[in-house]
């Protein structure tokens, strides 16, 4: 959407700048990571600056910031609908309060070296994954906690062991 308006406002000889917001604004304000984009970004960004935002100009069209934005949201939103279910689930099983912790330590542990970790893992031991998350969606239904995110993820790793051309470790 904000590419196709960036083209209609280059048309009409307007400056587009598809400003895409990186955090929450309550408690930041003006202050919200900024990544912005278009034929106007660098202007805009040089207005706003000193006012206190911080606005990060990507070179290229309008939608760029967008696209960016989206991409992370796949990450965040997932992680929190990830969580948001396991807690459910936890819940439901009479043991939220540990999960709770469990998942507390872990964020509060991770590094780049865990980033590499979870990709390399899912691709490593795609099969098994696959297998476990069929086995922890079976068990959501039991608890009558629809299993979105777990089939979800059960779907992706077996793609990512159908893809796979070398054997891989069970």
């Amino acid at each position: 959407m904000k590419r196709r308006l960036g083209v209609i406002a280059g048309e009409a000889g307007i400056d587009f700048v598809d400003v895409s917001l990186m955090a929450t604004v309550p408690g930041r304000g003006l202050r919200t990571p900024m990544l912005v984009s278009g034929p106007g970004a660098r202007r805009y960004a040089e207005m706003i600056r000193p006012l206190g935002a911080r606005a990060d100009v990507l070179d290229g069209p309008a939608g760029l910031a967008a696209e960016r934005k989206l991409l992370r949201s796949v990450f965040y939103k997932g992680l929190a609908a990830a969580v948001v279910e396991a807690l459910e689930a936890a819940r439901a099983a009479g043991c939220e309060d540990w999960l709770r912790e469990n998942i507390a330590d872990e964020l509060t542990r991770a590094s780049a070296a865990t980033l590499d970790r979870l990709v390399e893992g899912s691709h490593r031991h795609a099969l098994r994954r696959t297998v476990e998350m069929q086995a922890a969606a079976d068990m959501l239904d039991d608890l009558d906690v629809p299993p979105l995110i777990s089939m979800a993820s059960r779907d992706l790793l077996r793609r990512l062991a159908e893809s796979r051309s070398t054997p891989q470790v069970y």
